[in-house]
């Protein structure tokens, strides 16, 4: 076993000691030069799980696969240079998720920035507003201090210092360094938010040693956040007659089974969950937009939407993929908003919101009445939601094979305990027709909503996983990130269903589209391409269908054990898909509500 390798660069030790006192486990490396005395110094660790993954993009979304998975922060380290740009879409996307990450970019020291110096770019606060917090280390002056003291434009070292005031020097930059890593360690993992630190490394990078020769204080005391007290009068919920909860993206643990009870025995509480909120009760509404879409076509649609608005909306977990609950209650709005929670509170409808910084078990236990409340408003959502299910099961048994048809099999057919990762766009809003298997996690890419990287996060999230990954996505999406499939992390029981309805089938749903061209060549990107090529080149088990008896055949094979991963192909028409989809919705309107 090789011996540990301690960079002979004080900022370089510092990062390492202080990634080593904080539990940071998982490290992910894209490879490059100038950051070499950090990416030997993690991989000669045990104590870090190392992932070499060369195309930063895919990095940076296989990171954050693995941080929604375990909670706690990755670390991303990079070169210096454009490198880092590629780190930005997954950056965003964790900052909108609340999805902690570690990002560390070697640069080039500061006065080699802008002079001609290969690979460099301005890395510092590179990521904008989309990050909790980006810093920069100061140069250590004690490492190469002849070629720091050969430029006429650093102003880190005066000339002429003695050596005893060249190292007290260092020690200031030293204890600077420290705080600063251990300030934004600190604030990743409390707000579980991504934190940027840009090292600047003055060559040679390639000295190291076996023991470090800096010291590092202890653990900084965390101060816990405050939080509101549930017990205030204004939270109180018997004082009203109708309160809808809306549940984004979160995991199982959001809530206890036993506050689920309590919570579905108020007849004027009205909990709407969506697929990736991965909450589950028989009380509960999910397939929301099968509840509300239809209600869009319907004459009478105001009326309804007047029976149907809350005076109360308590939202709960993170963002929400139903555009149809948006525009619901953004035209028919609460009198109030209640955000539950430590993540952020968004305005999303436009009605004010106001942040109850409180875990959800403690807040509704405190808030709910001491008596169930009884009233009509939980039995007007059932009523309608058993009378959109009779006829989504008729609509299910008469429609020809296309998008809808897919998903209507695929869902019934998800082993159970399998995790399940989604590409945004057609495929997630299509899972949520459906009742999800409780067994199976969904997860998706919900902060920004891009198509980017969403394969590169289901690799990452299943290399940590106790159980099997399915990865279902669109053909655009697949072929956009083709890269989070060159790593050598691709686990055999990994499964891809490509869709392939040869472009960005939701584009024929959306208001706007046009027959046009121009936009089936620049928005909804028409092409004849297939994955058979890509899965043999990445080793991947390769099938495809094009039939809804080829549909179920496939399907019985496809999730049993191999030695290789699969790729499942479905080839649908994108044409007939979104007019059975547009026909589905008007279909559900037909029954007297």
């Amino acid at each position: 076993m090789s011996l540990k390798k301690y960079p002979s660069i004080d900022s370089a030790q510092t990062i390492l000691l202080n990634c080593e006192l904080h539990g940071i486990q998982n490290v992910v490396i894209s490879p490059g030069s100038r950051n070499s005395p950090l990416a030997f110094g993690f991989a000669s660790n045990p104590k870090f799980n190392c992932f070499s993954i060369i195309d930063e993009r895919s990095a940076g979304f296989f990171a954050l696969g693995i941080s929604q998975q375990t909670k706690k922060p990755t670390v991303l380290l990079c070169t210096s240079g454009s490198a880092l740009l590629n780190y930005a879409p997954s950056v965003s996307e964790a900052f909108f998720s609340q999805i902690p990450l570690i990002i560390i970019s070697a640069d080039r020291p500061k006065h080699k920035i802008g002079i001609g110096d290969s690979q460099t770019i301005f890395q510092e606060q590179v990521f904008g507003k989309n990050i909790l917090e980006s810093k920069a280390l100061m140069q250590d002056v004690n490492h190469n201090t002849d070629e720091l003291l050969k430029s006429n434009s650093q102003k880190i070292l005066k000339k002429n210092l003695t050596e005893s005031s060249i190292i007290k020097l260092q020690i200031d930059i030293q204890a600077s360094n420290d705080k600063i890593i251990k300030n934004s360690f600190s604030k990743c993992l409390g707000s579980l938010k991504p934190v940027h630190i840009n090292v600047p490394f003055e060559e040679p990078l390639y000295n190291f040693q076996e023991k470090p020769t800096v010291s590092i204080s202890s653990l900084l005391k965390k101060t816990p956040e405050k939080e509101n007290s549930p017990l205030e009068k204004e939270y109180r919920l018997e004082q009203f007659k109708k309160i809808i909860i809306l549940i984004g993206s979160s995991d199982k643990s959001l809530m206890s089974k036993k506050l689920l009870e309590k919570i579905s025995l108020n007849k004027n509480i009205v909990v709407l969950k969506e697929t990736l909120s991965n909450i589950h009760h028989p009380s509960f509404f999910g397939k929301i937009d099968q509840i509300i879409a239809p209600i869009e076509l319907q004459n009478e649609r105001h009326k309804l939407f007047k029976e149907l608005q809350p005076d109360l909306l308590i939202t709960i977990g993170g963002m929400v993929v139903s555009k149809k609950i948006k525009t619901f209650l953004r035209n028919f709005s609460p009198k109030k908003h209640f955000h539950v929670g430590l993540n952020d509170a968004k305005d999303t409808f436009y009605c004010g919101v106001k942040h109850i910084k409180a875990q959800a078990e403690n807040f509704f236990i405190n808030s709910l009445p001491k008596k169930p409340i009884n009233s009509d408003y939980h039995d007007k959502w059932a009523s309608i939601s058993n009378n959109r299910n009779k006829l989504h099961v008729l609509e299910m048994k008469k429609i020809p094979f296309c998008d809808l048809k897919v998903f209507s099999v695929l869902n019934s057919k998800i082993p159970n305990n399998y995790n399940v990762q989604v590409s945004n766009s057609s495929p997630i809003r299509y899972f949520q027709l459906f009742d999800q298997n409780i067994t199976c996690p969904m997860s998706c890419n919900r902060g920004t909503s891009g198509i980017d990287g969403s394969l590169s996060t289901a690799v990452g999230a299943s290399w940590v996983s106790k159980h099997p990954t399915l990865f279902v996505t669109g053909d655009l999406s697949f072929f956009y990130d083709s890269n989070g499939l060159f790593n050598n992390y691709v686990r055999k029981d990994f499964r891809i269903i490509v869709i392939n309805n040869s472009g960005g089938g939701i584009f024929k749903i959306l208001p706007g589209y046009s027959k046009e061209k121009t936009h089936e060549t620049f928005i909804e990107t028409r092409h004849n391409y297939n994955s058979k090529e890509l899965a043999k080149m990445y080793g991947f088990k390769y099938s495809h269908v094009s039939s809804l008896l080829g549909l179920k055949f496939s399907l019985f094979n496809f999730f049993k054990i191999s030695s290789k991963p699969k790729i499942l192909e479905i080839k649908t028409s994108s044409q007939l898909s979104s007019q059975i989809l547009k026909q589905y919705f008007q279909n559900l309107k037909t029954l007297n509500i």
